[in-house]
Formats: structure tokens, C-alpha cells, sequence
């Protein structure tokens, strides 16, 4: 008798012990996704603060887009080559050195000019301005 009624009751109690398990888990699930949002919140509204502050806004818009105060002077390096990492009397060295005379160089570059760069290959041309007035 004891025995069918402890098989009459895992009957009826595993499933609810099985329920009661995923739902366990699921908490566990939820309650780390509620922390990952919670930290992602709290990022992001440090990130906020740090916007509102003038000098981080001044510091970024120095380095992403390049602004000055009223009566600095900005200087762009253009180009960044390897010879520009060298020291100045490397950078000397490097240097192709032609054989031929000054005027010769001056001339195969005037030739040269005009010829595609074949480089460039994959480089989109940039459209000329407007020269037009107004309507």
C-alpha cells in the first residue's frame, strides 16, 4: 500500500517538479539578461555624461572632424609614407638616385603627368564644382 501510494504521488509530482525546474532556469536566464541591459544602461549613460561635457565634446570634434578654436591654425600632414617613420638622414637615403641629369628627371615627370596612375585604379573621380551663377 505504501509503495503505490509513493508511485501515485511521483505520478502527480514530477511534472510539477520538472515545471518547477525550467522555470527555474528561466529565471536565471532572465535575471542575467537583466544584468547584461543593466551594465549596457549604465554604460551608455556614462557615455551620456561624458557628451555633456564641453570639453569632450571640443576634444572629439578636434579629432573627428578636424575643427580649431577662433585664431588657431590647423596643419594637415597629407600622405604618411614609411619614409616618413624614418629618421631624416634615412629618409635621405632611401631616396631614389637618378643618374641622369635635372632637366631629364623634370622632363619625365612633365611626361608622366599626364598618364593614369595606375594605383588609382579602384579610386573614384571626384566631380568638378559647379561654375554656373545662380537661376
Amino acid at each position: 500500500m505504501l509503495v503505490a501510494l509513493v508511485v501515485v504521488l511521483a505520478v502527480f509530482l514530477l511534472p510539477s517538479l520538472q515545471k518547477w525546474l525550467e522555470q527555474r532556469s528561466e529565471i536565471g536566464r532572465l535575471d542575467a539578461r537583466i544584468a547584461q541591459q543593466q551594465s549596457d544602461l549604465a554604460a551608455a549613460r556614462a557615455e551620456q555624461q561624458r557628451w555633456a561635457d564641453p570639453d569632450h565634446v571640443r576634444t572629439q570634434a578636434r579629432a573627428r572632424l578636424g575643427y580649431v578654436l577662433p585664431g588657431e591654425k590647423a596643419y594637415v600632414v597629407d600622405g604618411g609614407s614609411d619614409a616618413d617613420q624614418l629618421a631624416p638622414a634615412q629618409a635621405a637615403a632611401s631616396l631614389p638616385q637618378s643618374s641622369a641629369a635635372w632637366y631629364a628627371d623634370v622632363w619625365d615627370s612633365l611626361r608622366l603627368a599626364g598618364l593614369p596612375d595606375p594605383t588609382a585604379a579602384t579610386a573614384k573621380p571626384v566631380p568638378a564644382p559647379s561654375t554656373q551663377d545662380g537661376p
